[in-house]
């Protein structure tokens, strides 16, 4: 049973409609480091000074934590007098230029061990749990939602909220690409019609593996120090919950841009790659995505540009006996449904001896949502070469974690991803 409760969320204290963008940030684990520059010199009051800290050893995330208290003193941030959950829409185009909008709920989640309610896709490192942990115990704060998933055809869930918001969103920030607007519900019967509906379902994580891992080994933490205390805070993780029938859930494909690998030759590739496909060339590279899309109606198809051919090549998996048996033998039939796992089971192990596990590819592979990126930077020279895929589908996705498989490394890339800084659930302070 889900248990999504309200919370009394803080907020960066500016008047309403005012713009939020140079004080919010994206996830910590997509910001480059120059990124990080970037959003550290927009606004001395940026999300990434606590989110993210630099320095070397433990004493950042203490730093870290004492600017967050700091700003809470100061009336930086200020706390919702109510119980709340909050509605935050994000408005984007896609490719073609046509705009949609994505809705969701963010609100307080009690924590379940995977399988009993919330779905994973997706493995999760040491390095990366260690340094949110790190950040969690400081802090003892959650400064961005774990993104998730649920099925609601007729909408029962966030129809009551919707109706009970105020027409003017308390907070609004806009990039380039993304228009993001957040309402406050605080109507207790909007709240618990909301919670009732949520109940019964399955949660499917979307974005937030690590966060969600961490805020469990928190858990932990504190039940062995403090005991059994059903209602204490750290039972519970931010999370932001969209249905799967919204318009505006989109999920980009992940190139695999290649770099690095030792004597890759491009004839002998496409040699190798030729025993499981039908190899077609295009040029230029523009009529090969289109192609793609079209071909990718019928059949299992990918892309291939390489640094030393012009134009480009589209794969199509032959669907015969031999080839779906050894997806089959290498992978349970939910992740062999995937296009990277094809090609990661045909290709880019067999061909070109690159790992399936996630820190072994990243000397040899980069993950690209932007398919003229990837074409841009081949023939820029970066890359080697790349590979162009299809986006992985919900359908799979929910698949492969019904199934309670893990999907190959960076299978999806929701966009847009959340910010972090809009809402923050303090534990110390609920």
């Amino acid at each position: 049973m889900v248990d999504l409760r309200p919370l009394r969320g803080w907020r960066f204290a500016v008047p309403p409609m005012e713009d939020l963008s140079s004080h919010i940030a994206p996830p910590y684990d997509v910001i480059s480091p120059e990124m990080r520059k970037e959003l550290e010199q927009l606004h001395p009051h940026n999300i990434v000074h606590i989110d993210l800290p630099v320095g070397k050893g433990a004493g950042r995330y203490q730093r870290a934590a004492e600017l967050f208290r700091r700003w809470q003193d100061e009336g930086v941030l200020t706390q919702e007098p109510d119980p709340a959950f909050y509605l935050l829409e994000q408005r984007f185009r896609v490719a073609g230029g046509r705009q949609v909008t994505r809705i969701g709920l963010i609100g307080r989640l009690r924590l379940v061990p995977w399988g009993e309610g919330v779905l994973p896709h997706e493995q999760t490192f040491p390095r990366a749990k260690a340094d949110r942990l790190a950040l969690l115990s400081a802090a003892r704060a959650h400064f961005s939602p774990v993104f998730m998933m649920y099925s609601d055809p007729m909408g029962k869930v966030l129809t009551p909220l919707l109706s009970a918001r105020q027409k003017t969103p308390v907070a609004i920030a806009s990039d380039q690409e993304v228009i993001h607007r957040l309402w406050v519900v605080t109507d207790p019967e909007a709240i618990e019609a909301a919670r009732a509906a949520i109940a019964s379902r399955t949660l499917y994580v979307a974005d937030g593996h690590h966060r969600y891992e961490t805020a469990l080994a928190y858990q932990r933490q504190c039940l062995g120090r403090n005991g059994d205390k059903p209602d204490a805070s750290y039972n519970y993780v931010l999370i932001y919950a969209t249905a799967m029938e919204d318009p505006g859930l989109v999920i980009l494909p992940t190139h695999r841009c290649l770099h690095d690998i030792p004597d890759i030759d491009a004839d002998r590739l496409l040699q190798a790659i030729s025993q499981h496909f039908d190899i077609t060339y295009h040029e230029p590279e523009v009529e090969l995505l289109g192609e793609m899309y079209c071909a990718a109606r019928r059949d299992r198809v990918f892309g291939l540009v390489l640094a030393d051919k012009p134009g480009g090549y589209l794969l199509r998996l032959r669907p015969r006996a031999a080839t779906l048996g050894l997806l089959l033998k290498e992978n349970h039939p939910a992740v062999a449904d995937m296009d990277v796992a094809a090609l990661q089971t045909l290709v880019l192990g067999p061909v070109l001896g690159i790992s399936p596990e996630s820190h072994k590819q990243r000397p040899y592979v980069d993950f690209e949502p932007n398919a003229q990126a990837a074409i841009a930077g081949v023939r820029s020279g970066r890359y080697q070469a790349a590979f162009l895929l299809m986006p992985t589908q919900l359908r799979q996705l929910q698949a492969v974690a019904e199934a309670g498989q893990i999907a190959p490394p960076k299978a999806t890339y929701f966009y847009p991803k959340l910010p972090s800084g809009l809402v923050i659930y303090d534990l110390d302070r609920v």
